[in-house]
């Protein structure tokens, strides 16, 4: 008989797991900015807000959830930012060097 236990990244590796997936997504030299990232310990995962240019070209707030059990990094939908709104997640968040984290 085989040992199947499975144990849970810890909160710190889930959260570099989560980040690595979410570089793959977006492009190299891409402006990204984290403006939140929430840890839900009952359900291990991580709520993860970023703040990227769209395809249209307006600055949008892009809603991310890594689940960490499962190894999956969900995409929740995005809202347009008015200029206002996008100057301050600016100053708030923090800048998501994606080249760094892609490998």
């Amino acid at each position: 008989m085989t040992d199947s236990t499975f144990t849970l990244p810890s909160r710190e590796d889930s959260l570099a797991a989560a980040r690595r997936q979410l570089a793959h997504i977006l492009r190299r030299d891409e402006l990204v900015w984290v403006v939140s990232e929430r840890y839900d310990e009952a359900k291990t995962t991580w709520d993860i807000d970023i703040v990227r240019q769209g395809a249209q070209g307006r600055w949008m707030r892009q809603r991310h959830r890594y689940d960490a059990q499962a190894g999956t990094l969900y995409f929740l939908g995005e809202a347009a930012l008015s200029d206002e709104e996008f100057r301050s997640s600016r100053r708030s968040g923090t800048r998501f060097e994606v080249g760094a984290l892609r490998r």
